[in-house]
């Protein structure tokens, strides 16, 4: 069944293709695809890019600055870590034994 389609699809393809006349919805198929691609004579030749060395060598102190600003911001320390996992997981179970004790009975 496929094969019927396909080989009556390439036979109305070489039709139209031998007698010269483009079908509608291939024109416009063919449209749409030349509209989603980029004119590439609209690329510009030149650019626009600060070049300008104390212009970057500011944005670049700058950046110096707010990261040290960060890093010296009390959040920044790593967290100190007071008792080990093993510690909290005991103190936790005996908390959760003693609030069973508390409402049995």
């Amino acid at each position: 069944m496929r094969a019927a389609i396909f080989v009556a699809a390439s036979l109305m393809a070489a039709g139209c293709a031998s007698a010269g006349e483009t079908p509608d919805w291939l024109a416009e198929r063919s449209a749409a695809a030349d509209e989603a691609y980029p004119d590439l004579h609209a690329v510009p030749r030149t650019h626009d890019a600060n070049v300008d060395q104390a212009h970057w060598a500011a944005v670049e102190a700058e950046m110096l600055a707010l990261g040290q600003a960060i890093r010296s911001n009390p959040r920044a320390a790593p967290a100190a870590q007071t008792e080990s996992p093993t510690e909290f997981l005991e103190e936790a179970q005996r908390d959760l034994e003693e609030t069973r004790q508390s409402h049995t009975p």
